[in-house]
């Protein structure tokens, strides 16, 4: 499977690397802007700046370096083009990991509470609440990784930055959420000598194990604020931190401010992307489109489609039953020399069985990479995958096809206080516009969507009948 990305800096990017120093620095950047491939720029920088400094002392020592991604897709597919840097380079120790390995391998933790089953627990104690359980797990989740343990109660008069005004969260509903559920759910991993990912994260923020020399953190915006604590707390005492990041592609409930995790960030180490070098300025336009109406913070960045590299094809919606949009999908497929050019099918939960034999049947190769920790080397040219693992990744064609609106719509609960704009900034329906167009920004050439014509999902009204081809099958 080809790895799309050119490691070779442009005029805006090299200007971020005349400047190695210790301290941390925060890239941030739409999809297409070259964020994957200025962290590995940044770090291949870093490196050297190090490895020259210990060269140079009687007895070099090794130089650490850390590089975290959100998913193990996106670590086998940056894994490929970073290790190849620092082949024989003894003084080099490099650790490369997701967040939850990493803590896992640095604390040595077994018997840890997986991601369902932590969200089971919570969503049994959910029910004391008069709410949406779904949306009791969802902000729980956010308040516990945002929030270091002992400091719980500071959740009552934050601001809660990135979910939205539906359904409110006033005072004595965030009490209740406190005293209800995550308390509780606290309390019984205690009793039960139980740990989960979080708890891994607090004690890396309370406990400095190893100290990284250059530490890299793409896809930074699904990290919670205790995992950047516990990245943090890692570092040597002159390390050069960089996280890479755009809170407009954030998926999961995820957030924090740098203030409140100790970085006081200088203005001369926040940067911003602006080109778009991957998407065509229909593809940007389209995704663009997809987050209309969405309330973004500093950390994130419209798809720029003013700035994209080029004009190319408009996106393709096809509307039918399934076996027809598979049928013209394939067919698409087969129009495409793959010898040169990738293709992605990525679907929200990854329903690809009337697909993969048929793919069989034509010969066309594929690799399922959802979740894969290392990156295919055969040569097939079409991957499987869930749009959640595509993050971080590029090819040239995406297609998503299937996403009926009995999949993708999220209803917001009724907030009578907020009936005319409640349900385009509720989180958890948010959060599946910026997956979808995270989704679509992973290609340079060309996208297809597709669902029932009887079932169009919801994010369609945000999108204007000309900035796509219609196709009924």
């Amino acid at each position: 499977m080809k790895a799309l990305i050119n490691v070779k800096p442009s005029p805006e990017q090299l200007a971020l690397f005349s400047r190695s120093s210790a301290g941390v620095e925060v890239i941030r950047g739409a999809a297409g802007s070259g964020k994957t491939t200025t962290a590995l720029l940044k770090l291949r920088s870093a490196a050297g700046f190090y490895l020259n400094r210990e060269k140079k002392r009687p007895t070099p020592g090794p130089v650490n370096i850390l590089v975290l991604t959100f998913n193990r897709t996106l670590r086998g597919y940056i894994a490929e083009l970073t290790e190849r840097q620092f082949a024989g380079e003894p003084l080099v120790k490099l650790d490369f990991y997701t967040f939850n390995k990493w803590a896992q391998h640095l604390t040595g933790a077994q018997g840890i509470i997986d991601i369902a089953g932590t969200a089971g627990h919570l969503k049994s104690l959910a029910g004391r609440m008069k709410m949406d359980a779904d949306f009791v797990v969802d902000e729980a989740g956010y308040v516990l990784g945002r929030f270091e343990p002992d400091k719980l109660d500071d959740y009552l008069t934050a601001r809660r930055d990135g979910r939205g005004i539906t359904p409110r969260m006033e005072r004595p509903a965030r009490q209740r959420l406190l005293d209800e559920v995550i308390r509780p759910y606290n309390e019984m991993k205690r009793a039960r000598k139980l740990l989960d990912w979080n708890d891994l994260a607090a004690k890396l923020s309370a406990k400095t194990l190893r100290q990284y020399d250059v530490i890299v953190v793409d896809e930074t915006q699904d990290f919670s604020g205790n995992e950047i604590r516990a990245v943090l707390n890692q570092r040597s005492e002159d390390a050069t931190v960089t996280f890479v990041l755009d809170s407009a592609q954030r998926i999961y409930s995820r957030n924090f401010t740098w203030s409140e995790v100790g970085v006081n960030l200088r203005p001369e180490k926040s940067s911003r992307l602006q080109t778009n070098y991957r998407n065509t300025r229909e593809i940007a336009q389209f995704a663009s489109a997809m987050l209309t109406g969405l309330t973004l913070d500093d950390n994130g960045t419209m798809p720029n489609f003013d700035s994209a590299r080029s004009n190319g094809v408009k996106p393709f919606v096809v509307t039918g039953d399934y076996p027809a949009q598979l049928r013209w999908a394939v067919d698409y497929v087969k129009r495409i020399d793959l010898t040169k050019e990738s293709v992605a099918f990525l679907h929200p939960k990854i329903w690809f069985r009337d697909l993969k034999p048929l793919l069989q049947s034509l010969k066309l190769g594929y690799v399922e990479i959802t979740g894969e920790p290392n990156w295919p080397q055969g040569p097939e040219n079409i991957a499987l995958c869930s749009v959640h693992s595509s993050k971080g990744l590029e090819f040239d064609h995406v297609i998503m096809i299937g996403l009926d609106g009995s999949i993708l719509d999220i209803s917001a609960p009724k907030d009578d206080s907020d009936e005319d704009q409640g349900s385009d900034e509720y989180e958890l329906s948010a959060r599946l516009r910026r997956l979808i167009a995270m989704g679509i920004g992973r290609a340079k050439e060309s996208v297809v969507l597709g669902f029932k014509t009887s079932d169009t999902p919801d994010i369609m009204r945000f999108i204007d009948n000309g900035l796509y081809t219609e196709v009924k099958v």
